[in-house]
């Protein structure tokens, strides 16, 4: 990888699309660059790496479809930190945050989708949503991970050294949640809603969710001193 800086995104081919995230590293100046999943995953972050970026997918680390890409991307994870990269992990990218320094993944008792709001330790870093949410995990921070939001699904935000993970989904665009929904329509029953009603939800506040994904965004970079091209003179 060469030129500009850039975002690494790493990606399920399912799930390519890092929606409000994507579109807030982009108008900060970063490249992206995509590394998929199911193709051999490098285990070295590379050069030129100023952030990396681990999507959603509907994967879960509780039980690996890929024992050996899970370990791939783990590896790629603690080698950004050892660079000094910045990882922001969101849903399973959490997850695989939380394997790569230690934690662990368990099966949630109910899923949680739709809206949801966190108890936050740091409003400027995590507000307290409500935020999208779309997964059935829990996860069980690393030794040296700081905790910054949960609720009763449990662990909703925390921080390991150079890192953040994030078990809800800032990114999530209406277009991204309503895909979920009709792919995945038993997630969509636990709601006790219908999927129309949650897709309108969704338009409903595109607004206040892509507001939100940029301000998560901007603390994350300068709290974790993402390198940025030069501004123009």
């Amino acid at each position: 990888m060469s030129g500009a800086p850039a975002v690494l995104v790493v990606a399920n081919t399912s799930d390519p699309d890092a929606g409000y995230v994507g579109e807030r590293f982009a108008a900060r100046g970063l490249a992206k660059v995509r590394l998929w999943r199911e193709d051999e995953l490098p285990r070295d972050v590379p050069s030129g790496t100023s952030v990396v970026l681990l999507l959603g997918s509907e994967w879960s680390v509780a039980h690996p479809v890929f024992p050996a890409v899970l370990e791939a991307e783990c590896a790629l994870v603690r080698s950004a930190g050892e660079a000094g990269v910045p990882v922001l992990g969101l849903c399973y990218g959490a997850q695989v945050l939380a394997r790569a320094y230690g934690g662990r993944v368990s099966v949630a008792p109910n899923p949680e989708v739709g809206l949801v709001s966190v108890e936050t330790l740091d409003e400027a870093q995590v507000p307290s949503g409500p935020w999208w949410a779309f997964h059935s995990d829990v996860i069980e921070l690393p030794p040296q991970a700081r905790l910054i939001a949960r609720n009763g699904c449990g662990v909703q935000a925390f921080a390991v050294p150079g890192a953040l993970g994030v078990q809800f989904h800032p990114e999530v665009r209406p277009a991204i949640f309503t895909e979920w929904l009709e792919r995945l329509p038993s997630m969509a029953a636990t709601t006790g809603s219908s999927v129309p009603d949650l897709v309108e939800l969704a338009v409903r506040r595109e607004a206040d969710a892509r507001a939100a994904a940029y301000a998560l965004v901007d603390d994350f970079i300068e709290r974790f001193s993402v390198s940025l091209p030069p501004e123009p003179a």
